[in-house]
């Protein structure tokens, strides 16, 4: 009797094994999982593609597909992908901000039932030529009064080998403002910038300003300055 249910029971499973094959299916096929960006300088904006390839034999559906950082966006692929062909999934990396050994993850959600979610990771080394004393790229500003200002002086220092020669500071917002020491920074020498704030309004505030050097390998250096406007009492 027990060989008996085992036999049926190898058989139902023979045959559903086979109507599983059978069944159309979507595959996702990735070439790889881990992309090396290379070495990059702060600030730069490097890109990427992900090849998505249907290895099935239905519509690949892309569900949903988010990244592990604001830094990381990526332009969605077509909704389907047919049977044998491919879509390229375009990713962008913002450095601003980061050093040393930086790692990324998209996330991608598709109708593979037996893969339904798979990540790729992105990894990049950062370097700089202009370096901050003190190894923190972040300004930071508690409350501030809306209409008062209030300053506050960072250091970098020229990591780069060569002199650097300064040609201006780009800030995005008009609540920010800054002013540098010195127009040209000779090698593992410092340069001060001098950071002014002054909010037009209450809320966070949270701008990149840029310093702009004549280098070649890293023109524009990024400092991100943080800030809170609070209501005079």
């Amino acid at each position: 009797m027990m060989n008996t249910f085992l036999r049926v029971a190898a058989v139902a499973l023979t045959v559903l094994t086979s109507t599983r094959t059978a069944f159309p299916q979507a595959k996702l096929a990735l070439a790889e999982r881990e992309i090396d960006l290379g070495r990059i300088y702060n600030g730069q904006i490097v890109k990427a593609t992900i090849p998505l390839k249907n290895a099935g034999s239905s519509a690949l559906k892309i569900i949903r597909i988010s990244t592990s950082c604001g830094c990381t966006t990526v332009r969605q692929p077509e909704g389907e992908i047919p049977p044998g062909k491919t879509d390229m999934l375009e990713v962008e990396f913002n450095s601003s901000g980061f050093r040393g050994r930086a790692t990324k993850h998209v996330f991608i959600e598709t109708n593979d039932q037996e893969n339904q979610y798979v990540s790729v990771t992105l990894s990049a080394e950062i370097v700089e030529e202009l370096a901050p004393v003190g190894n923190s790229s972040l300004v930071w500003f508690s409350d501030v009064p809306v209409g008062s200002a209030a300053q506050q002086r960072y250091v970098l220092k020229n990591i780069s080998g060569r002199r650097l020669t300064i040609k201006g500071i780009r800030s995005p917002s008009k609540d920010i403002r800054a002013s540098y020491d010195k127009k040209v920074v000779a090698p593992q020498d410092t340069l001060s910038l001098m950071f002014t704030v002054q909010p037009a309004k209450p809320g966070y505030v949270m701008e990149t300003v840029y310093v702009e050097t004549d280098s070649k390998n890293q023109s524009l250096v990024p400092v991100r300055v943080s800030l809170v406007g609070v209501s005079r009492p």
